[in-house]
């Protein structure tokens, strides 16, 4: 609460010369029920689903030319079919999933390697971003889609440079746009996942936890 109300005053100090953005792991449904709980304004720009949806302004208009795009070879049915193969898979409930995301829970005692996934859909000819994070969670996305390349996509379309954002993260599912051209911001309170981009140069550390 106290990281959220120092960020809230900065943003409101800072007035129209900072957009703010929101990129999450969960449903645009989930994310609204968070921003009014935690009393959070609505930001100039939400990417949830990690990164398969793209939405903006106060009635959170979606992308449906970014849908579009991340929809390549993106076959649902027959990815749920070859994950079932997999002991320690727990499909997450409906509102875990999304049209472009498919997501699991993962058992600790059988973990998996992201590798060994990636092998096995591609022998079965499928194609899918696999992200492990938390240490817990396994999403797959189409081969197009992820927080970072989200974050590209807005930063072409609206012509604002990766160099002017300033992207911050705690897990696995927030490499991709911590390690892109934007400023990186790595919580106090990260995964040990992150913990091999701390010899990157543009990638920040903080001590400061949820901030």
């Amino acid at each position: 609460k106290q990281g959220l109300e120092r960020l809230l005053s900065i943003l409101k100090k800072a007035g129209e010369k900072v957009a703010f953005g929101i990129a999450t792991g969960r449903s645009i449904e989930l994310t609204r029920q968070v921003l009014k709980q935690w009393k959070i304004p609505t930001p100039q720009l939400l990417i949830t689903s990690v990164g398969t949806a793209i939405h903006y302004g106060p009635h959170l208009i979606r992308d449906q030319g970014w849908e579009q795009h991340i929809s390549y070879r993106w076959r649902r049915d027959a990815l749920l079919k070859a994950m079932g193969e997999f002991p320690g898979l727990e499909l997450q409930p409906p509102e875990g999933q999304a049209e472009y995301k498919i997501s699991f829970n993962v058992d600790e005692n059988q973990p998996l390697s992201t590798r060994e996934v990636v092998r096995h859909l591609r022998r079965a000819n499928l194609q899918a971003k696999v992200i492990f994070s938390h240490g817990a969670y396994l999403d797959l996305l189409p081969i197009r889609a992820s927080k970072g390349m989200a974050l590209r996509y807005f930063s072409m379309k609206w012509g604002i440079p990766l160099e002017r954002c300033l992207v911050a993260g705690d897990s696995g599912n927030d490499e991709e746009m911590l390690t892109g051209n934007a400023l990186g911001v790595v919580v106090g309170n990260y995964d040990s996942e992150l913990e091999k981009l701390r010899e990157n140069p543009t990638i920040f550390f903080a001590q400061g936890h949820y901030a």
